[in-house]
């Protein structure tokens, strides 16, 4: 097998992925949740308080 068609074939199959998590994080069901996650860092941490 040639070395062209091996990177051709890695290309493809990277792309699908990114396409699939892509679709994946915009689905409008995952919309909540994922803004809730993102919303995360700024959340206050009461566990630490003395």
């Amino acid at each position: 097998m040639n070395q062209t068609y091996i990177g051709m074939a890695v290309l493809i199959a990277f792309s699908l992925s990114f396409l699939a998590i892509c679709i994946w994080a915009f689905w409008p069901g995952n919309r909540q949740r994922l803004t809730s996650y993102g919303l995360i860092p700024l959340q206050e941490d009461n566990d630490n308080v003395e």
